[in-house]
């Protein structure tokens, strides 16, 4: 931590020197305009390209590919877009927008003409931890409809389903929420760097729950159908490391896809031990969330700018 000295000025006012190597890093100049955030006990000092809270991101949708755009939507959404900007939208375009901010806490379809699509979150009043709340709201609820539909013999599967999509949507708020209060906390250009190390992070975790998921495998007798899949899985798993060093858009949604396919596969087995479909099922979704991961990560450098 520096320090400062605080010097008088004219009588009246006050001043401190600020660190060369910050003005440098936020490129800044003489006379640049900052934005003093005033806290009870302190005083944040923040460069004027960073201190807008709204952000808005234009686009261009060549092709009409409505998973690409499902996750591209989804992707700017977290990182917290507020306004998304399609110029020049294909036909049809509009109600493929229409069936995925259905699937999105806040975000709505506020202007549509030949020339231009505008989305915009209307969502300002939550907090994260009312988000938390929720979820674990949800999940509550999903255990007790669930021991009706067993129990009780009250088929309630489509309740259940529903209290799924709604755990979906208010996931992707609260990742948005987390996205937003680090890029509204920290100068422009660390926000890649931070958000890399907390992706990072969550990506060793999940690397190394994988390698305990192939070390239960390693203990069962696998018959040729689950190595077959247990071969796939690595595969995809290498593809996978190709497209986190490479930060590619098109081979993180591949790997995407592939583990979808791959989930199925698994979850088609017949005959086998509640430990292998377990563990295979666990390797599966874990790549396919890194993957994710990576297409956000991948989209963000490419769209999201101050």
């Amino acid at each position: 931590m520096e320090r400062r000295k605080l010097q008088l000025i004219g009588g009246s006012s006050y001043m401190i020197s600020l660190p060369k190597k910050w003005v440098k890093e936020n490129r800044l100049n003489q006379g640049d305009e900052l934005f003093l955030k005033i806290e009870r006990n302190y005083l944040k000092i923040l460069p004027s390209v960073g201190t807008n809270d709204f952000l808005k991101i234009a686009i261009r949708i060549l092709r009409m590919d409505f998973d690409f755009l499902k996750r591209l939507i989804y992707s700017l959404y977290i990182q917290g877009a507020d306004e998304i900007v399609i110029d020049k939208p294909v036909h049809g375009l509009l109600s493929r927008l229409w069936d995925i901010t259905r699937d999105v806490v806040g975000l709505e379809v506020i202007d549509s003409n030949r020339d231009r699509i505008v989305l915009r979150c209307l969502t300002t009043s939550f907090s994260i931890s009312d988000v938390l709340k929720r979820l674990f709201q949800i999940v509550c609820d999903m255990f007790d409809a669930v021991e009706c539909n067993f129990r009780k013999g009250i088929n309630i599967v489509d309740e259940i389903s529903k209290l799924e999509d709604d755990a979906d949507r208010f996931y992707l708020l609260a990742v948005r929420l987390n996205y937003k209060a680090i890029r509204e906390s920290i100068c422009p250009r660390k926000w890649f760097e931070v958000t890399q190390i907390l992706e990072s992070r969550t990506i060793a975790k999940m690397i190394e729950e994988i390698a305990d998921a192939l070390y239960d495998i390693s203990t069962l007798n696998l018959d040729d159908e689950t190595i077959t899949i247990l071969l796939d899985l690595r595969r995809l798993f290498r593809t996978t490391l190709d497209a986190y060093f490479n930060r590619d858009t098109v081979m993180s949604r591949n790997i995407i896809d592939m583990a979808n396919e791959l989930e199925e596969d698994i979850l088609c087995l017949k005959d086998k031990t509640y430990y292998e479909i377990g563990s295979l099922l666990e390797i599966c979704r874990h790549i396919k969330s890194i993957g994710e991961m990576i297409f956000n990560e991948a989209v963000s450098k490419e769209y999201v700018k101050f």
